[in-house]
């Protein structure tokens, strides 16, 4: 072999041994998680599945590194989803829809079961009779509290002149307060905060049982995030579903329990008992949103917001993620 073909192959061996180790190196590197701020709207029983995807490290499996941030309600955390501070929100259906409505681009990509709500009264109410006259609590009027409230009573039949509505701002812990107080002889709320408060009551009604499904929480993104960020969106969406799924087998039960214990910040094991009663034991493994419970829950938020009738309620779902995930 001449000298220049000898260099010649020295250069190609040298270069191939240099592409070898840079290869290693960069597989050796781990890929970086993309941070991802995730808002909710209340600590409360349906935020589980979220939880459990953030604690038992669904989220960092799928790459991401999620920050929960709590937004009191979901009043200030739609100004803070689209002012691009939070690209995901777990927040109030109605809220987003509200928002839609009026021009904001905004995309529901999950949603969690209806609201277990139940008619609270206190226990000195004994029948629908014994309601009559007396004052009720509601978020406001033309919110989700409201219409879970009034189609219970019109189940029970009374009419919305039957009773007072009084309006009580700052969710439903302010409701409770209220309710505890005396102020209110009733409430649309989940029995939960009820029995962690230890206060006494009497439930009346239940919307459920009697047909009246009311979304109370959907993952909600902006238009804009989603058509630029959709493989983070896909990530997002797979794990919360790995984690609804890891939360709903029974087997994990114990540490389901420890994540809503920790969270809640009570070790009452009738609480827990009854958050898992409540919000695991329905839980559907795709949190798909219905379609067919959008347009109702919609239909009502039109009484007091005539813009409503016009939303285009299929352009607002986006559940092309959760398919994706159930048909790997």
């Amino acid at each position: 072999m001449s000298g220049a073909g000898k260099f010649l192959l020295e250069c190609i061996v040298m270069l191939a041994v240099g592409l070898n180790y840079a290869g290693a190196a960069f597989a050796a590197e781990p890929h970086k998680a993309i941070h991802l701020k995730v808002g909710y709207a209340s600590i409360t029983g349906n935020r589980i599945p979220l939880w459990a995807a953030h604690d038992m490290e669904f989220f960092a499996r799928n790459g991401l590194e999620t920050e929960l941030i709590f937004i009191a309600s979901s009043s200030q955390g739609m100004p803070a989803l689209l002012a691009g501070e939070i690209p995901i929100y777990s927040g109030s259906l109605e809220t987003a829809a509200q928002a839609a409505a009026m021009g904001a681009d905004l995309v529901i990509i999950a949603s969690s079961e209806p609201t277990q709500y139940k008619l609270i009264v206190q226990p000195g109410i004994k029948s629908v009779a014994d309601l009559k006259g007396k004052k009720v609590g509601i978020d406001r009027i033309g919110g989700a509290s409201y219409y879970a409230t009034r189609r219970m009573l019109e189940r029970l039949g009374l009419r919305p002149e039957d009773v007072e509505y009084v309006q009580i701002v700052g969710g439903g812990n302010q409701r409770v307060v209220a309710f505890r107080s005396g102020m209110v002889s009733a409430v649309a709320s989940t029995v939960e905060r009820f029995e962690r408060a230890g206060i006494p009551y009497h439930a009346l009604a239940d919307a459920m049982e009697m047909g009246i499904r009311i979304l109370g929480n959907s993952y909600i993104t902006t238009r804009a995030f989603r058509d630029q960020n959709r493989n983070t969106v896909q990530r997002f969406i797979t794990a919360l579903v790995e984690g609804t799924q890891w939360t709903k087998n029974p087997k994990n039960r114990p540490a389901v329990l420890g994540i809503v214990g920790r969270r809640l910040r009570t070790d009452d094991p009738g609480v827990l008992d009854l958050n898992y009663r409540m919000y695991v034991d329905p839980l559907s493994p795709f949190p798909y949103t219905k379609l067919e419970d959008l347009r109702r829950n919609v239909t009502d938020l039109a009484e007091s917001n005539p813009r409503l009738r016009d939303l285009n309620v299929a352009a607002l779902v986006d559940n092309s993620f959760i398919q994706r995930v159930q048909q790997r």
